[in-house]
């Protein structure tokens, strides 16, 4: 197989996913505050609770609200009452059943780079959770192969490309994360193209030196994408 290949990542490169992580903090927040003590950043707790467990459990909601309650027993001191408990697994509950958001354009610019390119979604977190909204999204027949990974690093993607048989200098990854989704693949001596999210989680900021390929939204990728795989754009075919 010579043709070139894209790699997608999927929450919020593909559909929308970190409003959802973004607005059950808001709540946690709420619910928390009556019983933590003045003077304890209870976002910033629950942050720091999300990064200890990362090596343990890994990324996703399931680990989310596992946090927010060990996070909750914890600053409120074991205060924090059964019903509340409750409320923080029902938010969990509603995270992992909550239908798929597409970007817009997304189909789109999937089905234009398909047209001359082998097409792999990268993707971390919770293994059921991310096969099921790869099956619910609708595009699962645009990509060729499905990766759910514990974490993306050079070794990560080093393993994908030889899976799928291609050489860094004819791959090029897609994100929001320039931690995850850029600098292990740059790494690597392989493209990448940045397209920003309104929300990102703080784990996922990295510095970088600015000379990252940033698309403003996805239907500007495929254009970047042929510029930096030197790939010219295929025209639609025709019918008869």
């Amino acid at each position: 197989m010579n043709s070139p290949v894209v790699g997608f990542d999927a929450d919020d490169t593909l559909w929308h996913s970190e409003d959802s992580f973004h607005a059950a903090q808001q709540r946690y927040v709420d619910l928390l505050g009556p019983y933590v003590a003045d003077g304890i950043d209870i976002s910033a707790a629950l942050r720091a609770t999300e990064r200890r467990h990362v090596p343990i459990s890994g990324y996703g909601v399931k680990a989310f609200t596992l946090s927010m309650i060990e996070c909750a027993v914890t600053i409120s001191e074991g205060e924090v009452p059964a019903p509340v408990i409750g409320e923080l697994v029902e938010l969990g509950m509603d995270m992992l059943i909550e239908p798929v958001r597409l970007i817009d354009g997304v189909p789109e610019a999937l089905a234009d780079l398909g047209r001359d390119h082998r097409l792999v979604l990268i993707t971390k977190g919770d293994l059921i959770h991310q096969w099921r909204k790869v099956e619910m999204s609708g595009l699962a027949h645009h990509f060729d192969q499905v990766e759910v990974v514990m974490e993306k690093d050079a070794g990560v993607y080093q393993r994908v490309l030889h899976d799928v048989r291609v050489e860094p200098t004819r791959f090029c990854m897609v994100g929001n994360s320039v931690r995850s989704d850029i600098l292990p693949v740059l790494a690597i001596g392989a493209a990448a193209i940045h397209v920003p999210y309104r929300y990102t989680w703080e784990h996922e900021l990295a510095e970088h030196d600015g000379s990252v390929i940033t698309a403003q939204t996805i239907a500007d990728v495929p254009a970047l994408v042929r510029g930096a795989l030197g790939t010219p754009a295929t025209p639609p075919a025709t019918g008869p």
